[in-house]
């Protein structure tokens, strides 16, 4: 079957990586490669580029493509590179998608329409658009969607579609909708919180924005229920959840770059309509991870002048 090797490979943990920005407001290359490289060390697979945690819609079209060549230049060689293509234009996402795969990227992804044309036929036309524009396998992005299983089965009947990353709750569903096709798909859930829930489920692994300043602690997970070590698997969770917890109270979504400057990998702050901290709000922050000593303060640094990975 085509891209069946790609599907049996496309296994472990992934980050939604942060795309980050420099004093000036422009992507930072270095950080992004210091980023990359920490999160590989830590036993990541690979990166969902330009998703929604990536900023995918305050990045321009130059900007987009840019970040998904260079984590295909530098770190293509060991990573699986996922291209994040979605956008509410078919068109703005068909060029995209024909441009990441000419420059190396493994997948090609996008979430369902976004304002326009959100209808199961306005999916299917847009689906249908961005996975017959080039030959690399496909994943759909359910970003907390409705999965009605007899009549989503139809999506994998689309050329080239071959996962699913699936943030939503209703992993019965989604089990549902993985028995109604009659060939094997890449099945990743994208609920960080519930990722060992999802494993349980016979998802083949994750893809998530808290893997960014803990790719540790997902990367054990998956390794201890791989292993069968679902009590260890439990309590890692449990605990990196404490974080997760902490995160979400803040609906400025700059927090959650602020837990990479914590970790040492300053990433700037999201861009508007999201805002800038203060030094002050940061420190307080800073302080209350502190409080739950889950993560280790500067623990992301990387040396300088230091040599790729082999």
């Amino acid at each position: 079957m085509k891209h069946e090797l790609a599907i049996r490979e496309m296994k472990g943990v992934y980050s939604a990586i942060f795309t980050p920005y420099d004093a000036s407001g422009a992507v930072n290359y270095d950080m992004l490669g210091a980023i990359a490289r920490y999160q590989l060390e830590q036993g990541l697979k690979g990166f969902f580029v330009t998703g929604s945690t990536g900023e995918s819609l305050l990045l321009d079209y130059e900007e987009r493509l840019s970040v998904i060549r260079y984590l295909v230049e530098t770190w293509g060689h060991q990573a699986t590179i996922i291209a994040h293509v979605g956008h509410p234009s078919t068109d703005f996402a068909v060029r995209l998608a024909k441009d990441s795969a000419a420059c190396g990227a493994d997948w090609i992804a996008s979430v369902a329409p976004i304002y326009y044309g959100t209808t199961f036929d306005g999916a299917m036309r847009h689906y249908g658009a961005i996975s017959n524009a080039t030959d690399l396998p496909f994943m759909m992005y359910s970003l907390g969607g409705i999965i009605e299983p007899q009549r989503d089965v139809a999506f994998f009947d689309l050329p080239n579609v071959a996962g699913l990353k699936y943030t939503g709750a209703n992993f019965f569903s989604v089990q549902q909708l993985m028995r109604q096709t009659d060939r094997k798909v890449a099945c990743l859930s994208g609920f960080d919180e519930q990722f060992v829930a999802g494993q349980s489920f016979g998802f083949q692994g994750g893809i998530g924005s808290t893997y960014n300043f803990a790719p540790g602690h997902y990367a054990a997970i998956y390794r201890h229920y791989q292993a069968g070590e679902i009590a260890e698997a439990s309590r890692l969770q449990a605990e990196i959840n404490q974080v997760t917890q902490l995160m979400i109270q803040y609906e400025n979504w700059t927090y959650r770059k602020s837990i990479m400057r914590y970790i040492g990998l300053d990433c700037g702050p999201y861009r508007a309509p999201y805002g800038p901290i203060s030094e002050q709000e940061y420190e307080a922050f800073a302080t209350q991870l502190d409080q739950l000593g889950v993560l280790q303060r500067d623990a992301g640094i990387l040396q300088k002048n230091s040599k790729p990975l082999p």
